[in-house]
Parts: structure tokens; sequence; C-alpha cells
């Protein structure tokens, strides 16, 4: 009865929605996409400015309540709802506005991607960011951001120009290169640590032509060549060619795939190129060069088409564990590993019914990198050098699968730890304690911890993806 008494003085102080246990919503508001996740906020407060998320986290350091933070609510550890905390939710802020002479988009802090690719498509311009359309904003920028046109053209935060952001003191900030800088190099790439981000001002890029997707699908007996040659061939591709495999069973009801192939191990080989149609063959065409498919499809779509085309494979209500592994090498012996726990992965296929997708949910993953990596300095993002970035991926749909699909991806990260590189902060379906976050963030951890100590001395926002607590750190730094 105290705690409902106290908040009720949540729901007086701001000037907004607050959505309590009970509460008709309450129960679609507090899941996220994560269905892996399932947590009983104490109160959700539905803000629809900056002012309103200002209150409400004024509210809670006065009278000493947790809070969380949710944008679009799509990471996977699902850090922005915790058990009996305030979930400070952005949703409602779903704004988009274009301004052409400028050459800036600006995005409320509650929209997904699908929002911003919608309303850019008029106007032939995009930005790098998302493979799927219900991928929140905010979370995606600030854990750095990358998506089909990252390779042409860099990272999500490579086109962030300003954040508006209420920090741990309530106060409403517009942050960005030449206004409190060293919080805005925090944002781009751990920024969940740091507060509540209401709006995104981002440059943009000219659409560079039609996307074209081609998939094949090749028997078992072709993935060690296949991979070979992704290996050799793909972080050599031109920019404009986005290139995956993935290892999987072909599902069962795959009717577009002779019958003695369904239900068998795969590999399925996809790019995707911009620009000229009429091109696209000659640039794709050496990543097809081994083995005999047993499935091929070519689709020339527009850029929001495409941003939209795995939805479904990625929809809500599914469980997922996954983890992302940065590559310095791809020896044979490695890959033999990730055939071999490809293999042995215990789960379902999940997948869309309608269509064979290029992009699946799958237990293993390898996107290839670019020769010459990215410049890292300007950001905090992880500084990621590498040339092949790996996905291990469990989802499931019943709780009794749970325990042994987590340990299979436990265990092929630990037998591929030796030749790990780094990792993408966004694709991590746990909290990072301070330990682990120095090993992730590796030379910048000390600024980032720094820079937090000085925003958030009393660590407010402790839910972000990683722990930045710089006393921690250098206790570890001690005792090494």
């Amino acid at each position: 009865m105290q705690e409902t008494l106290e908040l009720n003085g949540l729901a007086a102080a701001v000037d907004c929605e607050v959505v309590f246990p009970g509460a008709p919503s309450f129960e679609s508001l507090r899941h996220v996409w994560n269905a892996d996740v399932d947590r009983h906020p104490a109160a959700i407060v539905r803000c629809t400015t900056a002012e309103h998320a200002a209150s409400a986290l004024r509210w809670c350091v006065e009278n000493g309540m947790p809070l969380t933070v949710r944008g679009g609510g799509h990471n996977l550890a699902g850090t922005s709802v915790s058990d009996g905390s305030v979930l400070i939710d952005t949703g409602l802020m779903k704004n988009v506005q274009i301004d052409t002479t400028a050459r800036t988009i600006t995005v409320g802090a509650g929209c997904r991607w699908g929002d911003v690719d919608r309303a850019a498509e008029p106007f032939n311009i995009a930005l790098p960011a998302g493979v799927v359309s219900h991928t929140g904003v905010a979370g995606l920028t600030l854990g750095g951001g990358m998506g089909y046109l990252s390779r042409m053209f860099g990272s999500t935060v490579d086109f962030l120009r300003e954040v508006e952001i209420v920090t741990a003191d309530g106060t409403i900030r517009r942050v960005n290169a030449a206004n409190e800088p060293d919080l805005f190099w925090a944002l781009k790439g751990a920024g969940h640590n740091f507060g509540i981000a209401t709006e995104f001002v981002f440059g943009y890029v000219d659409l560079p032509g039609l996307a074209t997707v081609r998939l094949a699908l090749y028997p078992a007996k072709y993935r060690k060549e296949i991979l070979q040659r992704f290996r050799d061939t793909g972080p050599a591709m031109p920019d404009n060619v986005g290139s995956y495999v993935r290892l999987y069973r072909c599902p069962e009801y795959w009717s577009q795939v002779p019958r003695e192939h369904r239900g068998q191990p795969i590999i399925s080989v996809a790019t995707v190129t911009y620009g000229d149609p009429e091109l696209e063959p000659q640039l794709s065409g050496p990543m097809f060069e081994s083995g005999t498919p047993i499935y091929q499809s070519v689709r020339t779509i527009p850029h929001v088409t495409l941003q939209h085309s795995t939805d479904d494979e990625f929809r809500y209500g599914i469980s997922h564990y996954w983890r992302h592994v940065a590559f310095r090498e791809l020896p044979d012996e490695l890959l033999d590993i990730a055939i071999e726990h490809a293999d042995a992965y215990p789960g379902r296929s999940l997948n869309s019914s309608s269509f064979i997708s290029h992009q699946v949910m799958c237990p293993f993953e390898l996107i290839a990198g670019k020769l010459v990596p990215r410049d890292h300095s300007n950001d905090s993002t992880t500084d990621i050098h590498s040339r092949w970035a790996g996905n291990i991926g469990a989802d499931w749909e019943f709780a009794d699968e749970r325990s042994e699909l987590v340990d299979w991806v436990k265990r092929f990260t630990a037998a591929v730890s030796e030749w790990e590189h780094g990792t993408y902060i966004n694709f991590t379906s746990e909290h990072s304690d301070a330990r682990s976050a120095r090993n992730i963030y590796g030379p910048k951890y000390r600024r980032l911890a720094e820079i937090k100590a000085s925003y958030d001395p009393a660590n407010v926002f402790d839910h972000g993806l990683v722990d930045l607590d710089l006393a921690a750190a250098d206790g570890d730094l001690a005792g090494e």
C-alpha cells in the first residue's frame, strides 16, 4: 500500500499518462521485442516531450526509485525494463522531420527505423541503419548502429549530428560536436548509459539506386568450400555489395527446395547490391562461384522494401539469445568448428513460411567487413577492426527449450574465442559488468567511465548494456 501511495506521487509529478500494474494496457506495454525478457515494472511513464521525461527522472531521483528507459525496446538484453523500476517510455515520441536544405533528418526517440525509412523514401534519401523496420532508432543509434548501407557509407553514428538528452541531474541538453563534445562522443557507441535520449538529428545520404538481393542455397557438402570463398573474397567485394553466409537446417516447409534437402543442413549465400541492376551479376558473381545451388532467387527492390523484407522473420513474440563476435582471422579450423556447432544446434526453425528470405534466424551467420576498416576515433564504438563479423544465435518459443539453447550459444562462443576480436554491443543478450565492459571498449573504457562519473555520479542510469564503473575497472587493472 505504501508503494502504491508513493507511485501516486509520480502520477501527480508528471503531465502525461502513467500506467500502473492492473491497468488494461499494462500487460502489453511492459513487454519488449525479445520474448525471453518478462519483467514487471512498478509503473510506466508514457512521455511525449523531453519535459515529461525530465519530470519523471527528477521524481525518481528524489524518491530513490530505480528507473529504466525505453525507446523501441528492441535490444536483446531487454535492459529497458526491470522488475520494480519505473519505466520511462519515449515510445510516443514519433516525429520525423526532414530538412533538405540542411540535409538533416530529426527523429523522435520513439521512432522505429521503418518510420524514418518511409518518411525519407519520397526524397530518395536514407540513413545507414537497421535491417528490420521495427528496430528502435534510439537503441540502435546509441550502440553505434549498422545496416545494409553501412558497407558503403559507415555506421549510423557517423551521421549523428545532435542528441537531445535528459541527464541524471534532470537537465535537458542538446549535445553535439561543439556543445559538450565529450558527452556527444560517449553517446555514439555507449550511449545507453548516460541519460534519456529524446531526439536525434542525423545527416543523410542520397540513395544509391535500387537494391538487388541475390540468394542461393547449397547442400551441406559445399559448406567448407563456400566458407573459404567467403573468407577470401567477401572483404574485397565492392563497397556497394554486402555479402552474407549462413549455416542452418533447411526448414521442412520450404517447398521450393527439393524434398531430399528439406530438414537437412544447408548453407545460404546472399548479396545485397545497390545500383544499376544490369551490373549486379558481375559485381556479386564472385560470391556464387562455388558449388551447385539447390535454390536461387534474385529480386530488385527499393531500399524501403528491403528494410521491411524480413520483419516477419524477426517478429515479436520469439525468444532470443545471441552473441556477436568479430574475428581477427578465419582459419580452416574455425570454419570446421562453426560447421560442427551449427550441426549440433538443438533448436527448431522459426522462420517465416511465406517465402524464402535472404536473411533468416539461424545458428551462425558471417557478414563480410572491408579490407580497410572505418575510422572509430570520433566515437565510442567498440573499435572493431575486423574483416569478418559472426552472429551466433539461438531462438525459441517455449520456456523449456531455453536452457539447452543458451548453453549451446555459450559453448559455441567459447569454442571460437581464440579468434575473437571484439563485439557489436547491440547484439549482446546480457548486461556486461565492468570487467567485461572494459574488455569490450578497450582503450576507450577509461574515458567513458570518466564521462559517466561526471554526468551521472550516482549511476542513476544503471541499466545500460554495460557497467561504466571506473573504480571497478581500476580494481580489475590492479588485479592483473
